[in-house]
């Protein structure tokens, strides 16, 4: 967390209605991976304005490798990212929620985190960044990719939670998960507040 001294950069500290966006990558809007996401965001909600963004309803293209970005740092694919970019930019706290089917994240949340190439030269930097994984088991290759991802785009990165559940409803039976989930609400708030402080 050395990084939270200089994290004013893009968290407007003097805005009472800072944000904090859930980016859900399951295809259920109401699945065991958008239960555990609402845990933490419900214990954000005390302080920070939150918004959950179910990537099923938009239309996301994959990135093309065209390298446009490199240059003019904006996507040229026109599409619903152009809806999300300035959502991602006004947000002070990004979290992931993905499920896990074949070892990674869903091809949702791959495609979504892909688009955001053109921001991975520092303008979302500092911001606060976390994950959720929910599978079945062996969820360790989705959640080394959020890891990289965020690591890629430099924010402060906040160990997130796993939890594991197959059929809807089974989120509830992993109590240890849905504790995790509403600690790290909590320790996201601390960071929060030790930025209004800084």
């Amino acid at each position: 967390m050395s990084k939270s001294a200089s994290c004013k950069n893009n968290i407007d500290v003097s805005n009472k209605e800072m944000k904090a966006i859930g980016v859900l990558g399951s295809p259920h809007e109401d699945g065991n991976t958008a239960y555990l996401l609402e845990e933490i965001l419900s214990v954000l909600r005390k302080e920070l304005k939150t918004e959950t963004i179910f990537l099923k309803n938009y239309e996301i293209r994959p990135c093309e490798g065209c390298c446009f970005c490199e240059e003019s740092h904006k996507c040229i694919i026109e599409d619903d990212m152009k809806k999300l970019y300035p959502k991602i930019m006004e947000a002070s706290v990004i979290i992931l929620a993905s499920p896990s089917y074949m070892g990674g994240v869903t091809s949702r949340m791959r495609a979504f985190m892909e688009r955001t190439w053109c921001l991975r030269k520092g303008q979302v930097e500092n911001k606060i960044g976390t994950w959720i994984v929910v599978g079945r088991r062996r969820i360790g290759g989705a959640i080394n990719e959020m890891n990289e991802y965020l690591d890629r785009l430099r924010v402060i990165k906040v160990p997130g939670c796993s939890g594991y559940a197959f059929r809807k409803g089974d989120i509830l039976k992993d109590k240890e998960a849905l504790k995790e989930a509403r600690m790290l609400g909590e320790r996201i708030l601390k960071i929060v507040k030790k930025v209004h402080s800084s």
